[in-house]
Formats: structure tokens, C-alpha cells, sequence
């Protein structure tokens, strides 16, 4: 065991801590961890990073492992710092609305211990059953309820972080009517924990809805059900999600919730939460928009859960998947749906799509055939896409990809003009360089 290891094990005791062959399933992109360390308190956390900067070895955060598709592969990852076990929620005041969290609590066990006061967080991110609270702010992941609740920036009020020397600071405070100095909370959310290692949140919090309902359509073009969105988009109705799934995605979706009728042309769902009689109005309203769908149902209940719990946390089940995200102008969604499409087929490749039709964003999942080495097919749609994207006034990254892949993509993209600043807060926040290094944009 190597002099860094045996610091790290006095820190957090031998039973958790893994070394040499043990550290192997944390591999990230191909990079083999020498150490993977769990910290069971923010002192721990702050011991083990601060011992590691003395080291000068690089750490990669890790909360739960569904995230870790995003970003560059590692230039090194020395210790993989394990936050599972910062797992509780530490305060919960109902009348203010908010409440605290630490990093390694999984987002749905989060919600259950929130429900117990009727209330929840407006997230619901890809991989919401297993993911972690600090993971999720750390890749800013959202799903379909961000169009009504916005995203895990916008919801966040205070924050404690551990910088990469170790020392603890804290951002923000428990009341939502926070409003003075800088909003510094807001750089740790997206950084991939390039600067700093999330370990405590506060949120605003949401009442649970009295009622919620889900009208689903099918169109036989995207055209179409994007018409009917815009339309939805421009009523007076209040959507808590809005989504398009092409025919792909839909039977996806379809199968993982259990209907057997076969799904035709492009799926628009919309969900509505509010008191029953709200709900059922703008029900009504929604369907009377929907002069060209071919046929549309109402879920309720269960089916309502389980259809937006495929949705938000779909998967076409294949670990050499690439799943690349674009934002585009909303009137742009349809069409880049329809390119995706149009690119899969030209490479031989499957690929469900499903857009977020509010925020214009739009999650393509691209396989090739079961048992087929499709690393170069699959490589190549990477650019083509992007630059759809580009030209759409928007922007694409890659969310995972083997490694293979990888190497092949610029899974980032241009900076853009603010690389510069986001250089100098790294310069600033870790100059090091020890935190996640090569995983972020522009390979900071």
C-alpha cells in the first residue's frame, strides 16, 4: 500500500477504504484508480483532500456512479473520494419550505423523507433512483419537471463545499429570501466538481399537487406534435412537463411500463398538477388542441407515475450507447429530431430521441446493432449533430460514450467566449489542478 493510501486508511478506517485491485470497478473512462476513499463526515472529507493536495494526487468526487458518463476522460484519477456515505437529510423546516441535505443522499430517498410532509423537490433527473444529491448538482442534471420548477441551479438557496486544500466554506442560507452579495452557490452547480467537492445542499421545496394527470398523443410527424406543443406553450395552461418522444423512444417507453399496443409516428405528453378540477380542465383544454393527432389517452394513477418515471430515467439498455444532449430554438426541436434520425439511418445506427418541447432540449440515444462494434459509426454522428446544433443558434454535448468513443469526439464542444473566466476560477479555486482534471470543458 503506497504512503498516500495509508494516510487516506487512517482517515477513514480500512473498512473503507479500497486500494489496488479493489479500486477497479471505479474506473472511470478507462483510468484505473490507485485509492478509493469514503469519508463518513465533512471533517473526513476535508482531511482526505487536503492530504491529497499535499500529494499532489488527482481526485475524482464520486456519489453514486450515474453521472460519471459526462466529461472528458481523466487526464489522472489517483483517489476516486466516494461520498455515499454523507447520506442524510439534516433539517427539513415545512413552513419555510426548505430544507438540508447532505451530498450522498439518493435523490428518491430524499423525496420519500420530504413527502412524509407533503412536500417534494422539483427534480426529477435521469437516473432519480440511484443518483445522489451531489452528483445531480454537480452534472446540473434535470428531466421533465424542469420546465415548470427549473433546474437544480435554480432551486438551490445554500451550499457547503470542501475546496481541493481541504478548508470548508459555505454559500447561501436556509431561508428562500436570500438576496445579498454574490450568489456564489451558483459555480459549484455543472462544474463536474472541478472546483470544489459538494457535500451539504439547501433547497426551496414544492408542495405535492392535490392531483396530477398525463395526456399522451401520437402524431405521424414531429412537425406536427411540435405544432400542438406550441400551441399547448402559448395557452394559458400551465404544463409541469411537455415532452416529444420519437417512435423509437415511444416503444421504449411503451414497453417499460407495460403496453402491448404497438406505437406509431411521434408522442406528445403533457403533465398538469393542481387541484382535480384545475387538472381535468386543462386536460380538456389539451385535447382539444389535438386536431391531428392519430389517437390520444388519458394516465392517471400509476400509469402516470410509471410512464414518467421511463421517460425521466430512460435507458435503451446498452452500455456502449452514446447519448448526446443538444439545445436548440424551440422551433428547431422538430427538425433537429428528424436530423438525428435521418443520421442514424445513414450509419446504420438506432437512435431514440426524446426532446424536452418547453426548453428545447433534446436527448439522443444512438446504438448500433446488438454485438456490432459500432465505435466508429457511433463516433461519427458526434460532429455531424453538433453542428446541426450550432447552426440552430444552440449546443451539444456528449452525456456518456465509451471510452473508445471518446477519443475519438470532442465531447464538449467549442468553450466559447467565457472560457476564459471559467480558466481563471480554476486557476483560482484549485490551482493544483487536483480536482477532476481534463474532465471539464475545454479539458480544465
Amino acid at each position: 500500500m503506497s504512503e498516500l493510501a495509508s494516510t487516506l486508511e487512517n482517515i477513514v478506517g480500512a473498512e473503507h477504504l479500497l486500494a489496488d485491485d479493489e479500486a477497479r470497478p471505479y474506473t472511470v473512462d478507462g483510468v484505473v484508480p490507485k485509492v478509493v476513499a469514503f469519508p463518513g463526515s465533512v471533517e473526513e472529507v476535508s482531511a482526505v483532500l487536503a492530504a491529497c493536495s499535499e500529494a499532489k494526487a488527482a481526485v475524482v468526487p464520486w456519489g453514486a456512479g450515474v453521472h460519471m458518463g459526462l466529461g472528458g476522460i481523466p487526464k489522472r484519477a489517483d483517489v476516486i473520494l466516494g461520498l455515499g456515505r454523507l447520506n442524510r437529510a439534516l433539517d427539513h423546516e415545512p413552513g419555510d419550505m426548505t430544507s438540508t441535505v447532505q451530498a450522498g443522499m439518493v435523490l428518491s430517498d430524499y423525496q420519500k423523507h420530504l413527502g412524509r410532509q407533503g412536500q417534494f423537490l422539483g427534480l426529477d433527473p435521469p437516473g432519480a433512483g440511484r443518483a445522489t444529491v451531489g452528483g445531480i448538482l454537480a452534472a446540473n442534471a434535470s428531466g421533465p419537471r424542469r420546465l415548470r420548477y427549473g433546474t437544480a441551479r435554480d432551486q438551490l438557496i445554500g451550499l457547503q463545499v470542501v475546496n481541493p486544500d481541504g478548508t470548508v466554506t459555505k454559500g447561501g442560507a436556509k431561508v428562500v429570501k436570500n438576496v445579498t452579495g454574490y450568489d456564489t452557490n451558483k459555480l459549484y452547480v455543472g462544474s463536474l466538481g472541478t472546483l470544489g467537492v459538494i457535500v451539504e445542499a439547501t433547497f426551496r421545496l414544492y408542495p405535492i399537487p392535490a392531483c396530477e394527470r398525463t395526456w399522451v398523443a401520437a402524431f405521424s410527424t414531429a412537425a406536427k406534435a411540435r405544432r400542438v406543443a406550441a400551441k399547448i406553450l402559448d395557452s394559458p395552461l400551465v404544463p409541469s412537463a411537455l415532452e416529444l418522444l420519437n417512435e423509437a423512444a415511444a416503444r421504449e417507453v411503451s414497453r417499460r411500463v407495460g403496453v402491448t399496443s404497438e406505437v406509431h409516428g411521434v408522442v406528445l405528453a403533457v403533465a398538469v398538477a393542481s387541484v382535480p378540477e384545475a387538472v381535468e380542465a386543462q386536460i380538456r383544454t389539451a385535447q382539444a388542441m389535438a386536431g391531428e393527432a392519430d389517437e390520444h389517452e388519458v394516465l392517471v394513477g400509476q400509469s402516470h407515475e410509471e410512464f414518467w418515471s421511463a421517460v425521466g430515467d430512460f435507458d435503451p439498455g446498452s452500455a456502449s450507447a452514446v447519448v448526446l444532449k443538444a439545445g436548440v430554438l424551440l422551433d428547431q426541436t422538430a427538425e433537429a429530431m428528424e436530423f438525428g434520425e435521418r443520421l442514424a439511418a445513414g450509419h446504420g445506427l438506432h437512435v431514440a430521441v426524446i426532446s424536452e418541447a418547453g426548453t428545447g432540449i433534446l436527448r439522443f440515444h444512438f446504438r448500433a446493432n446488438e454485438g456490432a462494434d459500432g465505435t466508429t459509426r457511433l463516433a461519427e454522428v458526434v460532429e455531424p449533430l453538433r453542428a446541426f446544433a450550432l447552426h440552430a443558434k444552440g449546443s451539444l454535448v456528449v452525456l456518456h460514450a465509451p471510452a473508445t468513443v471518446k477519443k475519438r469526439v470532442d465531447v464538449w464542444g467549442p468553450p466559447g467566449k467565457g472560457f476564459a473566466l471559467m480558466r481563471g476560477l480554476k486557476e483560482q479555486l484549485d490551482p493544483g489542478r487536483i480536482l477532476n482534471p481534463g474532465r471539464f470543458v475545454g479539458g480544465l
